[in-house]
């Protein structure tokens, strides 16, 4: 949050203090002047925004887009020689919790506003329309740190005041970012702003606090009281009112017509004066309870200035927690062997965080809560189960449960979910067993936290690039007593993984999508938040699969996959998502083959012969014929409806007795196309039914997915 309203006075009110310079002018006149390499850290969180540009944003993250949105604003820098070290946060601090929660329900508002939108075929708008691509923050770092070779760097909370001291330290030329604790933080004297930078020109404004000191009449040291007088993270400035209206003699009629809150460009000014009167800054530390007094009416709430000055106090002095090397950490407690790679942005930001007893966290994503379809938050809820019981493992202390904040249909986030760890079958490994063990064992913990037959598949001679779409593909269809997506949906979703299309940004910018379809945005979400959690496994299993291979960049676009969407909901058979090549097919053919015969079986539809339900008609109105083989086409109709499942599926059946399949069916055969039929299941596997991992509820008694609608009901605190 920052401190409140600081940025609109300095922008609106105060033109000594921000200003308009170009980056790479101001980098060239730095190495004149000082002969030192310009050197800019970045508020990472702050710049996706920026970073992300015009690309769209609905349909699930355009990431090769992206990369090359970012790749262009480094070398936009590195022209002017500057060096880029960039921070993200880790979790978010306790005392913030209320404001991580008011902005994860006003930010369902905006989702809501976006699906009623899509549903009335409306367009969004840019500039107008935005939300944050899921997984753009999880993967965001990566870019930076594997494709450009920056140095990154992952806080254990919020990154600010680690971007502040690290500037200070290294003697950086300035901070690139957008939160108003810059202004107030003694450090770099360029603060540049990330809002309103042009990435062509590298045009941008500066707040100046030296400017603003001058401006306000009080010493930059004196800084951080004004931030706690007017309201920041520690002090709301709810709690000021009292304190604005009596002892700087601000009246109701100076409030702001919206909210009862006097506007900045009368309460800053106003603060400032009332600094002025105070002792200097050495005697006011020890006067705070004083100060408290006249602010709050009650000495005992000076802890919350003692609070709100500290945050501000940056430690150079101190060891640095994130330049760090250690080549061999074999040695090392696993704690420290974690936060190492945490805090060099390897293992995401989850791993670290829940080894030390903190929360999970899921934000806001773009699902449709009204829809049928669960969030991702709950879909993937039993294999972080699977997760924690191994870096339960670990944990000298121990810890029973683990809290999660998780943004999901029916989720008030009035308290966490508490979630029990889940054991494999066969058992758990520790986290040391894993990092210190051998390839197969992290493979065979990866697979079976999966799915306990995935192990028993082919999924490992895939190209290494589509083991893990896959495995999140196998998860969603065979790991719930329904699959979460239609089978239509999921070729599709391969087809996506598999085109040419998705190499190629020429091609990708040429798609020209003629609607968006609510369904499909919710499903990408789906995945992507599936992707976030599979890389928190595959960081717990010291990655079995390479991390190149398991970012979203290697086999994922939202925009293609909604174009394949949008044509196997038409009708496009397979072959036609397939492009009519025969390499692609035949990838196609043995990614399917691996899924399909795991699905657990539909609930059975009862028909008769002369009913109407029993000609089933394709999207295009044609009746199916009846076709003799297996079909396991998951119906997604509800009992007695007909089924409208469109004739995109591949049937391809589990040989269960070990018999030569009747030359008759072709694997190419969709039955649920005009050529297709239905006919009642043979012996099929049947998945095996997980334990929800919710603690103390009536619903753990069921699968997590069973009702995906519903929250889990949370354990009393």
């Amino acid at each position: 949050m920052g401190v409140r309203g600081l940025q609109s006075f300095l922008e609106s009110h105060c033109g000594q203090a921000c200003y308009s310079v170009n980056i790479g002018k101001v980098a060239d006149e730095y190495q004149r002047r000082t002969g030192k390499t310009p050197l800019i850290v970045v508020d990472g969180m702050s710049c996706m925004r920026k970073l992300y540009g015009k690309l769209n944003w609905v349909c699930g993250g355009q990431w090769k887009g992206y990369i090359e949105h970012i790749q262009d604003f480094y070398k936009s820098l590195t022209a002017h020689g500057i060096v880029l070290v960039l921070f993200f946060d880790g979790n978010t601090p306790e005392r913030k919790r209320e404001t991580w929660t008011h902005r994860r329900l006003e930010n369902l508002k905006d989702v809501i506003t976006y699906f009623t939108i899509i549903k009335s075929n409306k367009e969004l708008e840019h500039g107008k329309h935005f939300f944050i691509p899921t997984g753009l923050a999880a993967f965001t770092p990566l870019i930076f740190k594997d494709i450009l070779g920056c140095q990154v760097y992952t806080c254990l909370d919020e990154c600010d005041k680690a971007v502040a001291e690290y500037a200070k330290k290294y003697g950086a030329m300035g901070i690139l970012g957008q939160d108003s604790d810059y202004i107030i933080y003694n450090t770099a004297h360029y603060y540049f702003s990330i809002n309103h930078l042009n990435l062509e020109t590298l045009d941008t404004i500066m707040y100046d606090r030296n400017a603003l000191s001058r401006v306000l009449h009080i010493s930059v040291d004196q800084l951080p009281v004004l931030s706690c007088l007017i309201g920041n993270d520690v002090i709301r400035q709810e709690d000021l009112l009292l304190f604005h209206q009596q002892s700087l003699k601000m009246s109701s009629h100076h409030h702001h017509r919206h909210h009862n809150r006097p506007p900045p460009e009368i309460l800053i000014p106003k603060v400032a004066t009332f600094i002025n009167t105070q002792p200097s800054m050495d005697h006011l530390l020890q006067q705070l309870p004083l100060l408290a007094r006249v602010v709050f009416r009650d000495e005992g709430r000076a802890h919350l200035l003692v609070e709100g000055i500290k945050m501000y106090q940056l430690d150079i002095d101190g060891p640095d927690e994130f330049t760090q090397k250690i080549e061999d950490t074999s040695g090392l407690d696993i704690m420290e062997r974690v936060r190492l790679r945490h805090v060099d942005s390897q293992l995401g930001r989850h791993l670290y965080t829940i080894l030390r007893g903190e929360p999970y966290e899921s934000s806001t994503t773009l699902e449709d809560y009204t829809s049928n379809l669960p969030s991702g938050a709950i879909v993937f809820q039993n294999l972080r189960a699977k997760i924690y019981r191994i870096l339960q493992k670990s944990v000298k202390d121990g810890w029973t449960q683990v809290p999660e904040w998780c943004m999901y249909s029916g989720s008030t986030l009035k308290e966490p979910d508490m979630v029990d760890p889940v054991e494999l079958e066969g058992g758990s490994p520790s986290l040391e067993e894993l990092w210190d063990g051998d390839q197969d064992l992290k493979w065979r913990t990866f697979l079976d936290s999966v799915h306990p037959v995935l192990n028993e598949t082919k999924i490992r001679t895939l190209p290494p690039h589509l083991i893990v779409p896959v495995a999140i593909l196998f998860y969603l269809q065979c790991s719930h007593p329904k699959p979460i997506l239609k089978d239509w949906e999921m070729n599709a979703m391969m087809a996506a993984f598999l085109s040419p299309i998705r190499e190629d940004l020429n091609q990708i910018r040429a798609i020209a999508l003629p609607r968006i379809d609510a369904r499909a945005v919710h499903v990408a979400a789906i995945f992507m938040k599936g992707l976030a959690n599979f890389y928190f496994l595959l960081a717990a299993c010291d990655f079995p699969v390479e991390r190149k291979y398991a970012v979203p960049w290697a086999f994922w676009d939202g925009k293609v996959f909604h174009h394949y969407y949008l044509r196997a909901k038409l009708g496009a058979k397979i072959d036609d998502l397939c492009e009519h090549k025969d390499d692609i097919l035949k990838k196609f053919v043995e990614m399917k083959t691996l899924i399909l015969p795991h699905m657990p079986p539909p609930l059975p539809i009862s028909r008769t012969s002369n009913s109407p339900e029993h000609l089933a008609r394709t999207p295009h109105g044609s009746p199916k014929k009846r076709h003799h083989g297996l079909n396991n086409t998951p119906s997604t109709s509800p009992p007695g409806t007909p089924n409208l499942e469109h004739p995109t599926t591949l049937a391809i059946t589990k040989n269960v007795h070990g018999k030569t399949p009747s030359r008759g069916s072709s694997p190419l055969i969709s039955p649920s196309s005009p050529r297709g039929g239905n006919k009642s299941y043979s012996k099929v596997h049947k998945s095996p039914q997980p334990k929800s991992p919710v603690a103390k509820s009536s619903a753990a008694k069921s699968p997590v997915a069973k009702s995906p609608a519903r929250s889990p009901k949370k354990t009393a605190s």
